[in-house]
């Protein structure tokens, strides 16, 4: 019975932390539509950024292309022109560029 016992809670112990660590991957994370607070942005054409489970981004300005994750570094590589590559952090419904000159905050929508 103790030997039992002590089996059970040693496979709960195994089991709580890998479901305290599941998460979505942060390609997964940030698919939605994002709109800024602050409409006095500089970047005004990063104030609405939407992102398909396809790997696709489009911008306020229609501006579209395929966005790529690699840790905490995000790129847009627009269909148009040359890619812009910003660091990320993602905390709930906020989504935080920042870069050169540059930091806006997105809330999901």
């Amino acid at each position: 019975m103790k030997k039992r016992m002590l089996l059970v809670v040693l496979a709960i112990l195994l089991v709580v932390p890998f479901a305290a660590c599941s998460s979505d991957p942060p390609e997964v994370a940030i698919v939605g539509v994002w709109e800024c607070q602050d409409t006095t942005q500089p970047h005004q054409w990063m104030c609405s950024l939407a992102f398909d489970a396809n790997g696709r981004f489009l911008d306020r300005d229609g501006d579209a292309g395929d966005f790529i994750i690699d840790g905490d570094s995000l790129t847009l590589e627009f269909d148009n022109f040359g890619p812009i590559a910003v660091t990320f952090t993602l905390r709930s419904n906020r989504l935080t560029l920042t870069g050169p000159n540059l930091h806006v905050v997105l809330t999901r929508q």
